[in-house]
């Protein structure tokens, strides 16, 4: 199962960095593609939620439940005419990172 966790995390990401730059090419299908790795992202980080230090009410695991529902938001989002549509998505992604710095590792083993 962390094996498949890790395939979907490194797939989300390189999907919400390819739907960016088609973004920034003002291509159409950008928009897909970035929610679609937000959507990835999304299921990434509920499968790594701990439940039961939630229901403890540890401010850490509230913190990534709160950005989880965030990034659903910006997905919705993405595909209404909300003016800030693009900004709620880079601040969604931008949080997740900040909260989940940890698993973000550059070493190797």
């Amino acid at each position: 199962m962390k094996r498949f966790l890790s395939i979907l995390y490194t797939l989300a990401t390189v999907l919400i960095i390819v739907g960016a730059l088609f973004i920034l090419q003002a291509e159409s299908y950008g928009v897909a593609i970035l929610a679609s790795g937000v959507g990835l992202n999304i299921v990434y980080r509920i499968f790594n939620l701990n439940t039961e230090r939630i229901s403890q009410l540890k401010f850490s695991e509230l913190l990534k439940g709160l950005g989880i529902l965030l990034m659903l938001v910006a997905c919705i989002l993405i595909f209404t005419d909300f003016d800030q549509k693009y900004n709620m998505m880079i601040f969604a992604v931008v949080l997740d990172v900040i909260i989940n710095y940890k698993e973000i590792s550059l070493k190797t083993k």
